[in-house]
């Protein structure tokens, strides 16, 4: 056993890739306590620590639903179940109240949390792994290396590889349902075509959004398929009959995980509730021409910052080696998959949803890599002078990419809210009343022997309740009767109520709720007044981000966001 393992371990520091997995693991590990210990993390729209919990309870009750579909949650339920039995038993009793008061004490949220990110790096890595290989499956070795070493400085992946997202969960999924749709096409394996369906299946159970990546783009490269490649053609009776019965089992094994056949009431609701509230009021373009250009020239610009120019047209370089080779015809159809899966994506859900937040652009950014690969195999292939060059630029376009990765981890090291909490420690006695608002994903963790209280408009229920914290429903401007000694407010998060814009600017229009919020006149007299210095309320301090050699990254509003306390004046 020992000599096996030794053997295993010799051939894997053999391998580039694995030096490559390995780093890209070290950097991932970077921020993975980032926000921790705590009761909720500070990764945005996190599935955990509490939402997969959620998702558990609601997606099998009938008439109920979830916002996501539960396959990532039973998955995280696994090595989570220990530690929630082990809360159940200590709760005060089983009532609801009780059982949400302990189990979101931060011991276990953290425990929670820590599980969630541990198994999104692994995915992540997992992702890399994926693009490595579908190079490899049309390309020489080498191009395995060079793709992979792409996605791995993918600046979105770094940051939601050590988050607690679904965002990785179902690329992972997408990636692996890629690459065996390519063996199969490339190989001429008609067995792979179940990996394919079933894995693709997995992908829309874990976040529906994925639907995009297959929608036009297996259709397609199966069409395709059959009219450029004489073998499918031979074995039309096999392809079909195999395409038929796994394209129908992965169909009912998705319906079956996600509930409508069980729930199909709340299936119904969550479908109704994903096409309206959750996707229209939040669409940052509009439905026309110009707001599809706009779309464009904003995922354009998030390229260029984050891979820059040389990166993408490494990849439009990569598209065209690939389109032009046809000597081996399943090779060449198997070669257009991801680039078909890129434009899938961007018609079905980029210009549906009408959103190019970084993770909904990541899709096209990892996909892209199996050309970025191909192209920079090519460079690097050249006569001596030539390839010198080609290496030169690679070289650079990597350090740039590299430089965008490090960035977002020393963001998640130097999170504006660890500064916000020092001050706070040196500033708050025991017994001051400290006023907040906004989500958790957006506040800092507050001292323990102060008395905090969140103000908002809306139902208490429909809160993410904070241990400690006193949820109030009141208006922001009764703020007389409250009279805090502090108000700690994410700026990002009140800059919805004091000017006309979407969170990142650019070409984007406010979406329908930032539209209500800023139409909310009422709360935008009393933010702007707050703001300006009145109320008798001054600035005291503001958390902003650090400063130095890293460029200053946003992702997920929640990312390196500056904090601002303003205190009583006497």
């Amino acid at each position: 056993m020992r000599a096996r393992l030794a053997a295993v371990l010799a051939a894997l520091a053999r391998d580039p890739l694995a030096w490559i997995l390995l780093a890209a693991a070290a950097m991932r590990l970077t921020g993975l306590f980032w926000g921790l210990p705590a009761s909720d993390g500070w990764d945005d729209d996190g599935f955990a620590p509490r939402n997969f919990l959620t998702a558990l309870a609601l997606t099998w009750t009938p008439g109920s639903f979830f916002t996501y579909p539960p396959l990532h949650a039973v998955l995280l339920a696994i090595p989570s179940l220990p530690v929630a039995g082990w809360a159940l038993a200590h709760a005060a009793s089983l009532h609801q109240h009780d059982v949400i008061a302990e189990i979101t004490r931060p011991g276990y949220m953290t425990y929670f949390a820590v599980v969630a990110r541990l198994v999104n790096l692994a995915m992540s890595l997992g992702i890399i792994w994926c693009v490595g290989a579908m190079a490899r499956a049309i390309a020489p070795a080498r191009a395995r290396l060079l793709a992979a070493g792409a996605a791995a400085l993918n600046m979105s992946l770094v940051y939601y590889g050590q988050a607690g997202n679904l965002d990785v969960p179902y690329l992972f999924w997408s990636c692996l349902a890629l690459l065996a749709a390519m063996r199969a096409i490339a190989e001429h394996d008609t067995r792979r075509i179940w990996h394919a369906a079933l894995l693709a299946a997995a992908a829309v159970a874990t976040k529906d959004q994925a639907y995009a990546v297959f929608l036009l783009s297996l259709p397609a490269v199966l069409l395709l398929w059959f009219a450029a490649d004489d073998w499918p053609r031979r074995n039309a009776r096999q392809v079909i009959v195999t395409l038929s019965l796994a394209a129908a089992t992965a169909a009912i094994a998705w319906l079956l995980v996600d509930g409508a056949i069980t729930n199909s009431s709340g299936f119904a609701k969550r479908i109704a509730f994903l096409t309206g509230p959750a996707s229209g009021d939040y669409a940052a373009y509009a439905h026309t021409w110009a707001g599809w250009r706009d779309l464009l020239a904003d995922m354009a610009d998030w390229f260029a910052a984050g891979y820059a120019a040389p990166a993408s047209l490494l990849a439009a370089g990569g598209l065209w080696l690939a389109v032009s080779r046809r000597a081996d015809r399943g090779a060449w159809v198997a070669g257009l998959l991801p680039a078909l899966a890129i434009l899938s994506f961007t018609v079905c859900f980029n210009f549906v949803a009408l959103r190019t937040d970084a993770r909904f652009l990541m899709p096209q950014g990892v996909l892209a890599c199996v050309y970025i690969g191909m192209a920079a195999d090519w460079l690097l292939a050249l006569p001596r002078p030539r390839a010198l060059a080609g290496g030169t630029l690679l070289l650079a376009a990597a350090l740039w990419a590299l430089h965008f990765c490090i960035a977002v981890e020393a963001a998640m090291l130097r999170d504006p809210r660890y500064d916000a909490e020092r001050w706070m420690a040196a500033h708050v006695r025991p017994g001051d009343r400290i006023e907040t608002y906004g989500q958790n994903a957006y506040l800092p963790r507050f001292p323990q022997d102060a008395a905090i209280q969140r103000v908002g408009a809306g139902d208490l229920k429909a809160r993410n309740p904070l241990p400690g914290v006193n949820e109030l429903r009141q208006p922001f401007d009764a703020l007389a009767a409250r009279s805090p000694r502090f108000i700690v407010v994410s700026q990002w998060w009140m800059r919805h109520y004091t000017e006309p814009q979407s969170e990142l600017g650019g070409r984007r229009s406010p979406s329908k709720v930032q539209q209500a919020l800023f139409g909310d006149l009422r709360a935008r007299r009393y933010f702007r007044a707050l703001r300006d210095g009145g109320l008798g309320y001054r600035l005291a301090h503001v958390s902003a981000p650090a400063s130095g050699i890293w460029p200053e990254v946003h992702i997920h509003e929640s990312l390196n966001e500056a904090i601002a306390i303003f205190e009583r004046t006497p």
